[in-house]
């Protein structure tokens, strides 16, 4: 999931990102991480894909089929961090510890931004062709924010479809659930044309 930030006067600070890498032993990275000059990561990494920022990488307890809430909040004893934590919510009535996944600061006070992005992506080993892209399938959830009264405020999903270089190669569906005509969750499937088959 991407996310913007913004000073105070309403001009943008670049972005960041969180983001659960899965693995096939019970664990996942959680990643967090913030792009360009005025993001630093005071317990991780001095730069964000390779370029200027922060990140930060956090190995946590994983189940695939659970459902998981990823949250980034701003520090409420310093404007100038933001923290990001992993919860199992696939039990809404004992829900799992909310983990924290470490911080991010920023080089002055700033907001969160309303909108963004969230996506799926191959990570890993390279890929060549799309029928070494597995089946996959997944929930985007609507976001919410909770004001400082206490007041949830749910938003929306929507969905763009396949992306990338092999999108015109891929197979698979999505549905968008409504509620009020505002999309609160993306159900998607995929894999690439050909998975399975020997080259």
């Amino acid at each position: 999931m991407l996310f913007d930030v913004s000073n105070e006067q309403g001009k943008s600070l670049d972005g960041g990102y969180i983001g659960i890498q899965p693995r096939q032993d019970g664990k996942a990275l959680v990643m967090f991480s913030g792009f360009g000059s005025h993001f630093s990561a005071p317990k991780g990494r001095a730069e964000a894909d390779g370029g200027e920022g922060g990140s930060n990488s956090t190995l946590v307890d994983f189940e695939f089929g659970h459902k998981y809430n990823l949250t980034v909040t701003r520090d409420p004893d310093n404007p100038q961090r933001l923290k990001g934590y992993i919860q199992d919510v696939t039990d809404p009535a004992h829900p799992g510890v909310k983990q924290h996944v470490e911080d991010l600061d920023v080089d002055q006070k700033f907001v969160l931004a309303a909108s963004n992005t969230g996506f799926v992506e191959h990570y890993g080993a390279d890929i060549s062709r799309s029928s070494q892209i597995a089946p996959t399938r997944g929930s985007f959830f609507a976001p919410f924010t909770t004001e400082a009264d206490g007041t949830v405020k749910a938003g929306e999903v929507r969905s763009d479809g396949f992306y990338g270089r092999y999108k015109n190669a891929m197979i698979g569906d999505q549905e968008v659930t409504k509620v009020a005509g505002k999309g609160q969750e993306v159900y998607f499937t995929f894999q690439g044309a050909g998975y399975g088959a020997k080259a």
